[in-house]
C-alpha cells in the first residue's frame, strides 16, 4: 500500500496535506500533517477513521499529547471509558487514562485489551511519554482479518461455528474471570468477517473437545506469530498509536530495562455481529450468557 493508494481513501479537504505511510504490507501506516492537539473538522474525523478500518492500527509522530489532549482527541470518535479495573489511572483523569509503566509489568504475550466487564475494548490509544533508554520495548501489532482468510473454506466453515472461552487472567479487578464470545464475527465497520481472538485469554472453546481445541488454538497462536500479518512498531517520545482492538492483538517485546511510560485511553465501540445459523438473523455480538459453576461475578 503506497501513499498514492491511500490518498483516495482521505477524501477530505482537511487531510490534503497528510503524509501517510504503510508500516507493512498487512497492517499500519504512520501519519504526519495533522495536529492533534486541535479540534478536528468533521472531515479529517472521517478520514481518520476511513484509515483505521483500512489499516487498522496509525501511528502519528511528535504530537506530545497531554493526557488531556488525547482524552478530547478521542471523545471526538467516540465515548471515552474508565478503567478503574486496571492497575494504575492517573490522578484527575476520572479513571479514563491508563498508566502504563514497567512497575506493573510489560505485556509480553499475544493479547487484546479489555474492559471492566471482561468485553474486548473498542478503539484504543497509547501516548509514548517516555521510551526505553535502551531502545528497546517495540510494540508488534496483528492483523486479525489475515489470521482468518489465511484458512481454508472449510475451517473457515467451523471457525465461524465456535464459541470462544476467554479467561482472564492477571487482572484482580475485573468484574469476572471468564466470559464467552462467538469467535469469528462481521465487523460493523468493514462489513469483513473478523476473528474476536486474543490469544493469551481465549482459552477454550465450548463445542470442541479438549484435544480438539488444543488443535484449533495451536494453529490460531502460530499464526498470530507470523511476521507477515503483523508490524513492529519503533517508539519515539510524542508518538500516538491509534488501533482498532476488536480486530488487532498486539505484543510488548519485553527487551528493555529501566523506567518508560506510556498513556492508554479507549473509547466504547460495537463488537463484530455474530455469524447467523442457517434461518436466523444476524445479531452484535455480546457476552454469551451461559452460567458456569466454578465461576461468579466479582460485584454485583
Amino acid at each position: 500500500m503506497t501513499q498514492s493508494t491511500v490518498r483516495p481513501i482521505l477524501e477530505g479537504k482537511s487531510s490534503d496535506a497528510w503524509k501517510i505511510e504503510p508500516s507493512s504490507g498487512s497492517i499500519g501506516a504512520e501519519v504526519r500533517g495533522v495536529d492533534l492537539r486541535k479540534a478536528l473538522e468533521p472531515d479529517a474525523v472521517a478520514a481518520i477513521r476511513r484509515l483505521i478500518r483500512e489499516r487498522l492500527v496509525l501511528f502519528f509522530p511528535d504530537q506530545s499529547l497531554s493526557p488531556d489532549e488525547q482524552r478530547a482527541f478521542m471523545r471526538q470518535l467516540g465515548t471515552v471509558q474508565k478503567h478503574p479495573e486496571r492497575p494504575r489511572v492517573l490522578e484527575g483523569s476520572d479513571e479514563e487514562v491508563v498508566v502504563v509503566i514497567p512497575v506493573d509489568g510489560v505485556s509480553a504475550v499475544w493479547h487484546c485489551d479489555y474492559d471492566p466487564d471482561f468485553v474486548p475494548c473498542g478503539i484504543c490509544t497509547l501516548n509514548m511519554v517516555e521510551c526505553a533508554a535502551d531502545g528497546g520495548g517495540d510494540t508488534i501489532f496483528v492483523n486479525n482479518y489475515r489470521i482468518y482468510e489465511s484458512f481454508s473454506p472449510g475451517m473457515q466453515q467451523l471457525l465461524d461455528g465456535l464459541t470462544a472461552i476467554h479467561r482472564n487472567t492477571g487482572n484482580g479487578g475485573r468484574v469476572r474471570d471468564e466470559a464467552r464470545f462467538p469467535l469469528v464475527g462481521t465487523h460493523p465497520d468493514s462489513g469483513r468477517k473478523v476473528l474476536l481472538y486474543s490469544a493469551h485469554h481465549v482459552q477454550d472453546f465450548a463445542e470442541l473437545l479438549p484435544e480438539e481445541t488444543e488443535l484449533v488454538l495451536a494453529r490460531l497462536r502460530t499464526l498470530t506469530q507470523l511476521p507477515k500479518f503483523a508490524c513492529r512498531h519503533h517508539w519515539k517520545p510524542g508518538t500516538l498509536a491509534l488501533w482498532d482492538n476488536r480486530c488487532v492483538q498486539h505484543y510488548a517485546v519485553p527487551d528493555f530495562s529501566g523506567s518508560r511510560r506510556l498513556y492508554q485511553v479507549t473509547i466504547e465501540a460495537p463488537l463484530p455481529v455474530a455469524i447467523p445459523k442457517a434461518g436466523e438473523r444476524a445479531q452484535p455480538i455480546s457476552p454469551i450468557e451461559r452460567p458456569l459453576p466454578d465461576v461468579a461475578p466479582r460485584r454485583s
